[in-house]
């Protein structure tokens, strides 16, 4: 007979991340934005990563004026949140960041 055993921590740990919402705020012509895509594709490609929720929010698409408001001299921005609790506690990072700094947020959520 052959038993499958699952950790209880790692099948939990896979859970809470498909909780967590990630939303890269950017727009064209933005080598910062350009540069924090690449690093998001980089995270979300990876295996624990990937049944997060990931968006990009292009500022400068005219449905997206409230978010081209709060941040049009600001991008790339990056939110992290618990997407059952989207109202609740977003963490942010501004501009330059790398797969550690977004990794690390992620995880704080999980």
């Amino acid at each position: 007979m052959f038993v499958l055993k699952r950790s209880f921590h790692s099948s939990k740990a896979v859970l809470n991340i498909a909780n967590v919402k990630v939303t890269l705020f950017s727009k064209q012509q933005c080598g910062l934005c350009d540069t924090a895509k690449s690093v998001m594709d980089q995270v979300v490609q990876q295996p624990k990563y990937r049944s997060c929720k990931y968006e990009i929010v292009d500022i400068m698409d005219p449905d997206n004026k409230e978010w081209y408001d709060k941040y049009c001299f600001d991008v790339p921005v990056l939110h992290v949140q618990n997407a059952e609790k989207e109202t609740l506690n977003v963490e942010k990072l501004f501009h330059r960041f790398d797969e550690k700094k977004v990794q690390d947020l992620i995880e704080k959520f999980t």
